[in-house]
């Protein structure tokens, strides 16, 4: 049989050379694969995992049992996620909003309450697609809701799975529309994913092709935000596109301030590992929020809210920089000894491009994390931008980067044994 399969692909790679691309090559290593293991499938699975998801879901569906924290925390064991019986009933207890379709001038007001106005800024929760006439339902979960409705609602839908080609070949209005609003000051984004797995298990939710949800999406490197004094912890995000979603942080703005020492908006230290010491603050997401805006309007007005000031040290041996006849630059603030002062990353990027090199700002950013030294320049943020007393976090965060480090050199040995 493998042998039939092994001539097979060779002899299409030999008479069809042109065609024989990657995408064959890849679906005839695919069927080979699936040929080598189909015999002995159970086993594969067996030596990762002793439940199968799926199967355990459909069994429970067809039981007709109650579903509770127990049958959903089995079903969803080997994602290492689990719920307890108070958060589920928290969830449960969560009231749905029922729309008609299409959204019209009767009930757009209540769907932008319910969804957000924005597609960026929307609102978490589940949203359930009925079926007028069959009642079968399709269930679904997203940190966007406004974002995800918006997908459905178009009309050049794929055909995939068992809901989009009823809902392009029946219309909207073949729908009814259920939405469960998140709070986001009482739970987490990744309580959405509970609860839509709670649904998942009623009988009628025909139209997911799956009957278990995934959690690998909302996943990501947690983010902390502390005060300055790392003994406050205002915030744990899973991922930095929840931060971005919660707290207004963008991606950059997270990769430019995490794990540096330097406050974000001169309040904050992002760090992207727990200070065990550190205790939790009692004020709401909401109010936590209220307050980075409120930063961040006054830094814009200042005209301050990109402006992080930075150092270019001149090395012994530079041969670009001469500091007994240095020419006037605007772009440079001050200049102390073998220092050079600069009021922002972008003005020092600006005149390093004056001196003939082209430097992207995130290398440089990434130099200054690192310490890095590049053609007898070392970059660093001002100890104007850091905390009065950082030497408690600078000690955090090295220890930090060390046992990071250690970690990344032991792995390899043990994979060699």
């Amino acid at each position: 049989m493998l042998g039939d399969l092994r001539c097979s692909a060779q002899f299409y790679a030999y008479c069809y050379p042109v065609c024989f691309n990657r995408k064959i090559s890849n679906l005839i290593k695919r069927t080979i694969i699936f040929k080598l293991f189909s015999f002995n499938r159970s086993r594969y699975y067996s030596t990762h995992s002793t439940v199968n998801p799926e199967g355990l879901a459909l069994e429970h569906i067809k039981s007709g049992k109650i579903t509770n924290h127990l049958v959903i925390n089995k079903i969803l064991s080997n994602q290492k996620v689990s719920i307890t019986e108070n958060k589920l009933k928290s969830l449960l207890s969560i009231k749905g909003i029922e729309l008609e379709l299409p959204i019209n001038k009767n009930n757009s007001k209540i769907f932008d309450e319910t969804v957000g106005k924005s597609s960026y800024k929307g609102f978490p929760g589940v949203y359930i697609f009925i079926h007028k006439i069959s009642n079968l339902m399709y269930v679904g979960s997203s940190n966007l809701l406004r974002r995800r409705m918006e997908y459905y609602f178009k009309n050049d839908l794929p055909q995939i799975g068992k809901f989009l080609p009823i809902l392009s070949k029946g219309g909207l209005s073949a729908f009814k529309l259920k939405i469960f609003k998140l709070n986001i000051d009482v739970f987490k984004l990744q309580d959405a994913l509970f609860l839509e797995q709670y649904i998942l298990l009623d009988k009628a939710c025909e139209l997911n092709t799956l009957r278990v949800v995934n959690f690998g999406s909302q996943t990501g490197k947690s983010i902390y935000v502390y005060d300055l004094t790392c003994t406050i912890l205002y915030y744990h995000a899973q991922s930095q596109i929840s931060l971005k979603r919660v707290l207004g942080i963008h991606p950059s703005s997270c990769n430019k301030y995490l794990n540096t020492k330097i406050p974000y908006l001169n309040k904050f230290i992002l760090l992207s590992f727990p200070v065990f010491s550190a205790v939790q603050s009692d004020l709401t997401t909401k109010e936590l929020l209220n307050i980075m805006n409120n930063e961040r309007r006054v830094a814009y007005e200042l005209g301050l809210r990109r402006s992080v000031p930075v150092v270019l040290e001149v090395k012994e041996g530079n041969k670009f920089v001469d500091l007994t006849n240095l020419p006037l630059s605007p772009s440079i603030k001050k200049v102390e000894g073998n220092n050079l002062e600069f009021d922002s990353l972008t003005s020092c990027i600006v005149y390093l491009k004056s001196l003939g090199f082209t430097i992207k700002r995130d290398t440089l950013s990434k130099y200054i994390k690192q310490g890095k030294e590049f053609h007898n320049f070392i970059c660093k943020y001002s100890k104007k931008s850091l905390p009065i007393d950082f030497k408690y976090l600078d000690l955090l965060i090295e220890e930090y980067k060390n046992n990071k480090l250690n970690i990344k050199t032991i792995e390899p040995l043990n994979k060699k044994k």
